[in-house]
């Protein structure tokens, strides 16, 4: 394959030299013709430089494509038919717009049932905090009235077993007036019970206490009321002393008494044990809170989920290709419309001895074939940074100005500066074309022009290099190579 391309290209370069023999012959056919008659004509007033050597950029030229700096290729995440395809090829679109328009009934009803599930736990929720706070503050209530009901049974015990004292050791004086005394007392207290129950059965009637309150003050009027007997009984035994059977009714009256203390503490710690379970009703609220969260989360996911049936724009761009059209099936992951969105960009392939004179942010010059005898500002934006290793290239792009008639897929070229070197450069005027070759016309000692064909590199500034076909020091006409010859007697001015 070596030898293939080396045959090759001696093969084109014998025959560049044969053309330009050719056409060199041919104008030296030509010019022969009118020597005879230049020997006899006025010589032409010309204007001559001096060939130079002076110092050059050396430039690469790297082809490259162009390419956008966003592109997306709008698919679904679902599956559903399509109902509207909103966009056509050519046509720009903004963040945001819609696209495509999915089928979304069944979406739609999947989003009101997880309302409706959310609802439900919120009802739920609800119920269960209302029927925790009325079972704690029930609990509460019962508690408040056990503990009454403790310290009623402990009172009546200690009347009993101080009736049953008094019973079994006799009336004296003075415990006959403590007796009198316990009797107007308890009269006293029978009473200030008899009218707060009274009280409190007509704010019962009237709605503005519970029965439980109620129920309350009458267990404290009967408790009144048998203390108020206990007292007479004992002013009795302290006034006539005692009989067997008296000290028989005290006795049974402590047990009786013990027995309701004993009851009254039972029922003390059965309305605590209440408290403790209306607290763990608070664990209840928390699971039922819990359902509302799953139940909202569930909500938002068939929202997302009915979301996706609109497929919108993702950046500013344009629509390059359109993929679907109305009624077909789209399946998740098939690709609808591809669009292209930001700023254009040559991505030209660099060999990896030039990075070290390519930075970011540096000026490129661009051409396109689209575009003849335009030339682009482009703006190194990116160097890849890894490389392809087996050719030893990179990647670079190029950011290139707006322009309307730049697209996506146009082949061009980045010329980019890599150096200065010495070389021979002659004016642009100086150059001249003719059937794809290049000459100048040189002076010689004998102030005649002749024809040189030269081999031209890069051009700069108004200068360009020739790479064969001269030698500093000569002299070559850089105006009106229109009204000379081969072989003309010219007169040369310095330029």
């Amino acid at each position: 394959m070596k030898l293939k391309n080396t045959s090759t290209l001696g093969w084109i370069t014998a025959a560049v030299v044969t053309v330009a023999l050719i056409v060199q012959m041919r104008h030296g056919q030509e010019e022969a013709k009118h020597a005879i008659q230049s020997e006899n004509t006025a010589p032409v007033s010309v204007t001559t430089t001096v060939v130079r050597q002076s110092e050059v950029g050396r430039y690469l030229d790297a082809t490259g494509t162009v390419q956008p700096e966003f592109e997306a290729t709008i698919a679904t995440r679902i599956q559903g038919r399509v109902l509207e395809v909103l966009a056509r090829e050519g046509d720009r679109v903004r963040k945001g717009q819609p696209l495509v328009r999915l089928d979304s009934r069944d979406l739609n009803a999947a989003v009101q049932q997880a309302d409706a599930n959310v609802n439900a736990a919120t009802v739920g929720w609800q119920n269960s905090r209302v029927a925790a706070d009325m079972e704690e503050k029930t609990s509460q209530a019962r508690v408040g009235q056990a503990e009454a009901q403790v310290a009623v049974a402990e009172a009546a015990l200690q009347s009993a077993q101080a009736r049953m004292r008094l019973v079994e050791t006799g009336p004296r004086k003075q415990e006959r007036a403590q007796a009198g005394l316990a009797v107007t007392q308890a009269k006293a207290a029978l009473d200030l019970a008899d009218s707060n129950h009274k009280r409190m059965q007509t704010l019962y009637d009237k709605g503005a206490i519970a029965r439980q309150q109620l129920d309350t003050y009458r267990m404290q009027a009967d408790v009144a009321r048998a203390q108020y007997e206990t007292a007479l009984q004992s002013q009795s035994i302290a006034e006539e002393g005692s009989r067997q059977e008296e000290i028989e009714s005290a006795r049974e009256g402590v047990r009786q008494a013990k027995a309701a203390l004993a009851q009254a503490v039972a029922g003390l710690q059965q309305a605590k044990a209440g408290v403790l379970q209306a607290r763990m009703r608070k664990a209840e609220i928390r699971s039922a809170g819990a359902q509302v969260g799953q139940a909202q989360a569930a909500s938002r996911i068939a929202r997302v989920s009915r979301d996706y049936a609109t497929l919108v724009a993702p950046f500013d761009g344009v629509i390059t290709r359109r993929l679907a059209d109305p009624g077909v099936m789209a399946l998740p992951g098939s690709p609808l419309m591809i669009i292209h969105g930001g700023r254009k960009r040559l991505e030209s392939i660099v060999p990896e001895s030039a990075l070290g004179t390519i930075r970011k942010g540096m000026s490129v010059p661009v051409s396109l074939d689209a575009l003849k005898g335009t030339v682009l500002d482009g703006v190194v934006s990116e160097i890849a940074p890894q490389g392809d290793t087996a050719s030893r290239t990179f990647k670079v792009k190029i950011d290139l100005p707006e322009n309307a008639a730049v697209r996506s897929g146009m082949y061009g070229m980045a010329r980019f500066r890599t150096g200065t070197s010495q070389a021979i450069t002659v004016p642009e005027t100086a150059v001249w074309q003719r059937e794809g070759l290049n000459y100048v016309y040189v002076v010689g000692d004998d102030n005649r022009a002749r024809l040189r064909l030269i081999t031209v590199g890069p051009s700069s500034n108004g200068y360009v290099s020739a790479l064969s076909g001269l030698a500093v020091g000569e002299k070559v006409i850089i105006s009106d190579t229109e009204l000379v010859t081969d072989g003309a007697a010219v007169t040369a001015r310095e330029g």
